[in-house]
């Protein structure tokens, strides 16, 4: 028979079970954090203590003590447990209110794996954005210490390019957002590292992204800076890893790397932005999530996605909501595979795909498909 579990060997209570290592894309609710329960297969044979984490197309999810995540089938489960699960669901819909529209949530498949870049001057990849130019491309940096060039490559890893932006220095570049902007297909850089909290003042550089018809096949070559935007953080000096760009609204967040858990996340709308000048940032939200290394929001400014160096956590908003109202609700956490100190995540060009890479070498792109 085979074990309820899956299939690598660990002790319980009662005997020892076989265990599935599965690395998925999923949905967590902040409210359930630390619940362990017993749980038992339908003949009552076999029992295992972890947390639930969700029910995604008729499979349970659980959260182990060590760490590892492993599913199950919800019909293989007791009758007891199938209950307690869909009345859990119930609880954490209610929760959450109704201004998410459960038809709105995205079905993630398991993250793989498609492609390794090969470009020889990625060698610390810290931000990536889907290009609006280039369908099937993406934009990469350097984290600090690079050159101030963006790399161009495709989803088989084939390295197309980079460009170098004009009377630019690289300190600390941390991430990247690509979005529309009146009428302008555009990228924006974020030099805003502080890892010693030493800097009030941070950067972000916008340009225009490159048509294909700009720039050559294979090489570098060079784009004008079309607005330098200076900013600081309302209430502190902080490290900021992840920045996001909503062009519905158009505003800019960003999330810090707090050495604590609480993530804050700041507001920036580009009215406010003058040039030359220093503008502050508000903060619009403290998060009970792990220190943000990178972050991401849907072209149709409902889906804001923050990365962390183990999984990543998706908050939605209705059309009329306010991003300080959506991120008071939980977070839904997304399982990705592992990697080495991964510091970048962005939506696809569809909105939905989700696509991250890692700071060491070999350096992946992972996928992490719609179902």
């Amino acid at each position: 028979m085979k074990p309820l579990f899956g299939n690598k060997l660990f002790v319980i209570k009662f005997r020892k079970l076989i265990v599935w290592l599965v690395i998925s894309s999923l949905i967590s609710s902040a409210a359930a954090a630390g619940k362990m329960r017993t749980w038992t297969n339908a003949s009552g044979e076999q029992q295992v203590e972890a947390e639930f984490v969700t029910l995604q197309n008729g499979k349970v999810w659980f959260h182990r003590k060590d760490g590892r995540v492993v599913s199950a089938p919800l019909d293989s489960l007791s009758e007891a447990d199938q209950s307690y699960i869909r009345e859990e669901i119930r609880k954490r819909e209610k929760q959450k209110g109704t201004t998410e529209n459960p038809a709105d949530r995205i079905p993630y498949a398991a993250g793989r794996t498609i492609a390794t870049l090969a470009s020889p001057a990625v060698d610390e990849s810290s931000g990536i954005a889907c290009s609006r130019e280039l369908p099937g491309a993406f934009w990469t940096h350097n984290d600090s210490g690079g050159d101030a060039c963006l790399y161009l490559f495709d989803s088989r890893g084939r390295d197309l390019g980079a460009c170098r932006l004009e009377k630019v220095d690289a300190f600390d570049w941390e991430d990247l957002a690509s979005f529309q902007r009146n009428g302008k297909n555009c990228l924006l850089v974020g030099d805003c590292g502080n890892n010693g909290l030493a800097s009030m003042i941070h950067v972000l550089h916008l340009v225009e992204e490159p048509k294909p018809a700009d720039k050559p096949q294979i090489g570098e070559w060079t784009v004008p800076v079309d607005q330098t935007i200076f900013f600081t953080f309302e209430d502190d000096h902080r490290d900021c890893e992840a920045l996001a760009v909503d062009s519905v609204a158009d505003r800019i967040y960003f999330a810090t790397k707090q050495q604590k858990k609480d993530t804050m996340v700041y507001e920036l709308p580009w009215s406010k932005i003058r040039p030359k000048t220093a503008v502050s940032a508000k903060r619009i939200a403290k998060l009970d999530i792990p220190p943000a290394t990178a972050m991401d929001i849907s072209p149709d400014g409902r889906r804001m996605i923050i990365l962390t160096y183990k999984d990543a956590y998706e908050y939605q908003r209705a059309e009329s909501e306010s991003w300080k109202d959506a991120l008071k609700r939980p977070a839904r956490k997304i399982i990705l595979p592992e990697r080495i100190q991964g510091e970048s995540i962005c939506y696809g060009i569809d909105g939905k795909t989700l696509y991250l890479t890692s700071e060491k070498r070999p350096t992946p792109l992972i996928e992490v498909e719609v179902e």
